[in-house]
């Protein structure tokens, strides 16, 4: 049997060692997991510029909106100003004292040797200013309060009494006055027409006779347009 020699065999044997070197297996190991690495970077780094595009054109939407309810909220608050100050002047148009009211009244209102004198009206008007919303550094908001006025009115009825017996017709006055239907609603249950003044009998020249000045005090119940 004839023999044969590979004079070959070590050269072989040293390449297939290198071929099998796991230092050189390692390294193209380690540059496909660096190039797979790089293509993710790519792919994240494309992925983040478009979420970046889309968040800036949020931004410019959400301030285009912010603007939008800014006004609106201002428009609102300023129609619930103007709608607060037409029910003011609402109320206070309904509220305020009618004097064709007052004088149709004491024209009806008589009682036999009384005669008035003179209306006196003392019309005062109590105003408190409102105050404005604030907010503080740390963003609480603390509701102002808008104004108030508050309407106070007295009368005062002067007149004289000439009757056989001065001063026997003041009550009957001052009753006729408090019975009548006017002076009942205008003064409700809390108020009533009181006796201010009364003077001692006098000769009045103008008329020959003894009379007796007095007045009568009435303090309307306060009133508000709020």
């Amino acid at each position: 049997m004839p023999l044969r020699l590979n004079l070959l065999a070590e050269a072989q044997a040293e390449e297939e060692l290198r071929r099998r070197d796991p230092v050189k297996r390692g390294i193209w190991a380690g540059g496909f997991l660096v190039a797979l690495v790089l293509v993710w970077a790519g792919a994240l780094f494309i992925n983040i510029k478009r979420h970046e595009s889309l968040l800036s054109a949020l931004e410019v939407r959400l301030a285009l909106q912010n603007k939008s309810y800014a006004k609106i909220t201002q428009n609102e608050r300023e129609l619930a100003d103007l709608t607060r100050k037409l029910n003011d002047l609402e109320r206070l148009s309904t509220n305020r004292f009618l004097w064709g009211n007052l004088l149709n009244t004491l024209q009806k209102t008589t009682v036999p040797d009384v005669q008035m004198l003179a209306l006196r009206c003392e019309q005062s008007h109590i105003v408190t200013e409102g105050t404005k919303a604030k907010t503080n550094e740390v963003g609480k908001i603390t509701i102002g309060k808008p104004g108030s006025a508050v309407e106070r009115i007295r009368l005062q009825f002067d007149a004289k009494d000439a009757s056989a017996t001065p001063g026997d017709q003041v009550g009957k006055f001052k009753v006729a006055l408090s019975g009548s239907d006017y002076f009942r609603k205008l003064l409700g249950k809390t108020n009533e027409i009181t006796l201010r003044n009364l003077s001692p009998p006098a000769l009045d020249g103008a008329i020959g006779k003894t009379v007796v000045i007095f007045s009568l005090e009435c303090r309307l119940p306060e009133k508000s347009p709020k």
